[in-house]
């Protein structure tokens, strides 16, 4: 049921569009290869190659109106250390949406991506992406809905989105929303003094025995330029799911960054994360932390240095990220190394890719046309 509900949004979405772009005046033809080859240690897959390519077509129906159609094809074959090979491969929708605007409005309706939030690394409000500070090309599922903004003269603005026929769960869910039942959510974000501060909901049915059970969240977050950057995330979710009694999850991370004025410019950032889930909010029967480091450093006009790590406090595990990168005008290189004391179930890439075992090296050739 829940492959025909998508193969009926895919087919809604591609009729729609297919008229449209019989009137269409501009039509941008597009994509972007990633190929990739990951050797591990420790792990249990030892090597892995994979590819994906995203063909993309965006075009214009008329000054108002505008339309993108985007696949995401990949492919991954792995060994672990019964010398088997792992074969995988998928091809479907990675945007497929329609929008509306004017200079102050927006409208988009379909397959699209939904992300905001100031913070880099240690995310608490990402409630609809799978962003991965580890991958160069920040690949993230999109999620079928209709998103609304609009923006005052004074730079603020308001969201308001509604979502349905999404599978399984996003972002920092555990649970996935009920079959055939829609999600509303918005957000408000205003300028305060020499930043902003904004102010989020979102609320679902989760996926539960009989009628499911209804969640709220609601997020807080700012950005302020102090002489350095300084921000703070933070979501605070209700689920009535009995039990345990545990229906309070909170989030909360405070980050800053600053450019030491070195060279080219040595960029620092540092990011504290606050995880609690107990029977009242902030409660403290599982509280989690995690601390986050990167910096970054341009070699030149096409190279870049960069190196992150976290650590979580509770499990004592660090880890170790550092990657190098050259851009061309079509091609990007990107060579990446990663240590840890215990073997990482996150894969390197989205789909496609293997869990990371302690220690290991990866690398990306990108290609866009």
């Amino acid at each position: 049921m829940l492959f025909m509900k998508n193969r009926v949004i895919y087919l809604l979405m591609i009729s729609v569009t297919s008229t449209l772009f019989a009137s269409m005046s501009e039509i941008r033809l597009g994509g972007r290869f990633s190929g990739w080859g990951q050797v591990t240690a420790y792990g249990s897959n030892p090597m892995n190659l994979g590819g994906r390519y995203i063909p993309s077509m965006e075009a214009e129906i008329s000054p108002q109106f505008d339309t993108e159609l985007a696949g995401n094809c990949y492919a991954s074959l792995s060994s672990d250390y019964t010398d088997e090979l792992v074969y995988s491969k998928q091809v479907k929708p990675y945007r497929m949406w329609i929008r509306y605007t004017t200079p102050r409005f927006e409208s988009r309706l379909g397959l699209q991506k939904i992300n905001f939030g100031p913070a880099k690394i240690l995310r608490s409000l990402m409630w609809f992406d799978w962003l991965d500070p580890k991958d160069p090309l920040q690949f993230t599922e999109g999620l079928y809905g209709l998103r609304l903004r609009y923006d005052f003269q004074n730079n603020a603005n308001v969201w308001i989105w509604g979502l349905y026929g999404n599978d399984g769960p996003k972002g920092w869910e555990t649970l996935p929303a009920k079959n055939k039942m829609p999600e509303i959510g918005g957000r408000v974000q205003h300028p305060v003094g020499n930043g902003e501060l904004a102010f989020s909901t979102h609320h679902r049915t989760v996926n539960t025995i009989g009628e499911g059970t209804a969640e709220t969240r609601i997020g807080l977050d700012g950005m302020w330029d102090i002489g350095i950057g300084a921000w703070f995330e933070s979501t605070l979710v209700y689920a009535d799911l009995e039990g345990d009694g545990l229906n309070w999850q909170s989030f909360l991370t405070l980050g800053a960054d600053y450019s030491i004025p070195l060279g080219t410019g040595l960029n620092v950032m540092i990011e504290h994360m606050m995880l609690a889930v107990g029977s009242s909010p902030f409660g403290d029967q599982n509280n989690s932390n995690v601390s986050a480091f990167s910096i970054s450093y341009p070699l030149g006009i096409m190279d870049r240095l960069s190196f992150f790590s976290y650590y979580h406090w509770d499990s004592d595990i660090p880890f170790h990220f550092l990657s190098w990168q050259r851009t061309y005008d079509q091609w990007g290189i990107y060579i990446s190394g990663y240590q840890t004391s215990k073997a990482n179930d996150t894969p390197m890439v989205d789909e496609g890719a293997v869990a990371m075992g302690n220690q290991g090296i990866q690398l990306m050739v990108i290609f866009n046309h």
